[in-house]
C-alpha cells in the first residue's frame, strides 16, 4: 500500500501547516514510526548540513556533536511521555553524501534512544517498478487516533505533506513499515561497519 499512496485522496499540507500539524499529533502518540527512502535532500537550516555541504567534514562532524545535548533533552521529553521512536533507513552503498552525513546524525540519536534500523535499497526493488517508496511518518498506535503524513520534497527541500487519518490505510502502511524495520540491521551495527571510517564525501555546494 505504501507505493500506492502517492495515487489516494490525502489533505495537502503546506510547510507550515505541516509543521504546525505535526506538534499538534507528536506528543499524542505512543510509538512514531518513519520510513526514509530517498537518499539526497537538502537542509540549508541545519549548520552541520551546510558545513558538509560546502566540503568541510571536519567542521559538519563538531557541529553534529554539538547536536548531542539538544537531542539529548528531547529524548528525556520522550521518554517523560512514553514515545517510542522507530525508523527505517534505506540505503545506498556507496553512500551519497547526504546520506553519509545523515547516518552520522542518525548514529547519535540511536546512542539516545531512537530505535533505527538499516535495509539496503535492492530488498525493496519489487516495490519500486513506477517509483520508489515515499517519505512516510505515522503518529500512534491502534491505542491512540494514529495520523499519517507522506512528506513532500521540492529538489530536495521539504515542502510540506499529505496527511491521511482513515485508520484502515493507517494501519496497513504501519504494517509494512514495521515489517520492513524488522527486517532491517540496527544501525548501532552498521554504522561502524560501514560508514565511521569513509573518506570525506564530495562537496556539494549549498
Amino acid at each position: 500500500m505504501l507505493d500506492q499512496l502517492s495515487r489516494l485522496p490525502a489533505q495537502d499540507l503546506d510547510l507550515g501547516a505541516y509543521k504546525s500539524d505535526f506538534q499538534d499529533n507528536f506528543w499524542k502518540a505512543d510509538v512514531t514510526w518513519k520510513l526514509e527512502r530517498q537518499v539526497t535532500f537538502k537542509e540549508p537550516s541545519s549548520p552541520s548540513w551546510v558545513a558538509m555541504a560546502e566540503g568541510e567534514w571536519k567542521k559538519s562532524l563538531r557541529l553534529a556533536e554539538e547536536m548531542r545535548a539538544g537531542r539529548m533533552e528531547h529524548q528525556r521529553e520522550l521518554d517523560r511521555h512514553g514515545i517510542v521512536q522507530r525508523r527505517i533507513r534505506f540505503i545506498c552503498e556507496p553512500p551519497t553524501p547526504y546520506l553519509q552525513w545523515e547516518l552520522h546524525l542518525l548514529a547519535i540519536w540511536a546512542e539516545l534512544g531512537e530505535q533505527i534500523r538499516i535495509l539496503p535499497a535492492e530488498t525493496i526493488s519489487h516495490l519500486e517498478t513506477r517509483s520508489v517508496l515515499p517519505e512516510v511518518v505515522v503518529l500512534g498506535d491502534r491505542s491512540t487516533s494514529p495520523v499519517m503524513y507522506d512528506i513532500q520534497y521540492t529538489d530536495g527541500v521539504l515542502v510540506g505533506a499529505r496527511k491521511f487519518t482513515d485508520l484502515d490505510l493507517i494501519h496497513t502502511c504501519r504494517r509494512e513499515i514495521s515489517a520492513h524495520w524488522e527486517r532491517g540491521e540496527d544501525i548501532r551495527r552498521y554504522f561502524p561497519r560501514k560508514i565511521r571510517y569513509l573518506p570525506p564525501p564530495a562537496r556539494q555546494g549549498v
